[in-house]
């Protein structure tokens, strides 16, 4: 599934923090450690916006939220997608079968195989 900029990023924050910390698929964040993983303008706003969408598709759940922290579980989908989008190779993989850009890529590496093909002999 193809998500949007800040949805990606957070969902993939979220998956890191939780990652590195050792812990399965629960953790609290601060909302200030939410915005720095969003840039521009109105990154809270932007951050709880990205993570209602997130609860609404099922990826996250919001067990405590109480003031500036909020702790998430990652659902099973939530957690895989989020991996596969913590790594440019997953988000290229994601955005790839998302579109289904490998039949795409591989008429073409074919038709660039049979011209070199043609033209060598």
């Amino acid at each position: 599934m193809w998500l949007p900029k800040d949805e990606r990023k957070l969902l993939a924050h979220y998956y890191q923090e939780l990652h590195e910390s050792g812990l399965d698929a629960r953790g609290t964040f601060y909302l200030s450690t939410l915005e720095s993983c969003l840039q521009g303008e109105d990154a809270r706003n932007r951050a709880l916006t990205a993570s209602n969408v997130l609860q609404k598709r099922n990826l996250i759940a919001f067990l405590h939220p109480r003031g500036d922290a909020i702790t998430v579980q990652l659902s099973l989908d939530g957690y895989d997608l989020g991996r596969k989008y913590s790594s440019r190779l997953g988000t290229v993989w994601v955005w790839c079968n998302e579109y289904k850009l490998w039949i795409i890529l591989g008429v073409i590496i074919s038709a660039i195989a049979l011209i070199a093909r043609i033209f060598k002999d």
